[in-house]
């Protein structure tokens, strides 16, 4: 397949160096006293397709709460490539134990990687569950299964309410044209993307309009 498909070869390979980066960066987050944020998710709380790893919508929208907060934020990501909600659940929320005190911020971008399996969507929905009061979960953006994706963000709209959960409507944000928004996989946000990813998350959080 990676043959076949450069594009693919050539975002895969960047998966390793964007894992690396944000790992350095998580030993610094550890430290200090400034707002924290938890990443939780996929490949695209990494920024996999962006031009580098802040291109992604984490670091877009952490320069938006530094904006508005006039202070740094922290970031620590546990997001991993190729996660599915289960994951998430079952390894990504541990990082919440490990913490002295809870981060301000709690987000979880995931399932993509469910809804383009056909097997995918059950699990996915008893995931959902685990997530914390209060924590930002996004909607399955445009351009995947569409059937399965209206199926899983119905529930994610649904259990919010009961959960307290903040729900970011990235599928209300995403959609043509693609070849605008999409990194050389035909699969990933690319720069332009994830800009839209940022607004549908600041838009959640209230933070006003900036520039990216």
């Amino acid at each position: 397949m990676r043959r076949l498909r450069p594009g693919v070869a050539a975002v895969h390979d960047t998966v390793a160096a964007y894992r690396d980066d944000w790992a350095r960066a998580n030993v610094e987050a550890r430290g200090g006293d400034s707002p924290l944020w938890l990443v939780l998710g996929d490949s695209t709380g990494q920024g996999i397709g962006a031009s580098a790893p802040t291109r992604g919508y984490v670091g877009l929208l952490r320069r938006q709460l530094e904006t508005r907060d006039g202070r740094p934020w922290r970031v620590l990501n546990a997001a991993v490539s190729g996660a599915r909600l289960r994951d998430v659940a079952r390894d990504q929320l541990g990082w919440l134990t490990q913490l002295a005190d809870p981060p301000t911020l709690v987000t979880c971008a995931a399932g993509a990687n469910d809804v383009i399996r056909p097997w995918g969507i059950e699990r996915a929905r008893r995931a959902l569950d685990a997530l914390p009061p209060g924590a930002l979960v996004a909607t399955i953006p445009k351009g995947l299964n569409a059937g399965r994706t209206a199926s899983l963000n119905a529930d994610i709209w649904a259990l919010a309410p009961a959960r307290r959960l903040v729900v970011a409507d990235v599928w209300a944000h995403t959609g043509p044209p693609w070849a605008a928004k999409v990194a050389v996989d035909h699969f990933h946000p690319n720069d332009r993307g994830y800009e839209d990813w940022t607004a549908a998350l600041a838009e959640a959080l209230d933070l006003p309009d900036a520039s990216l």
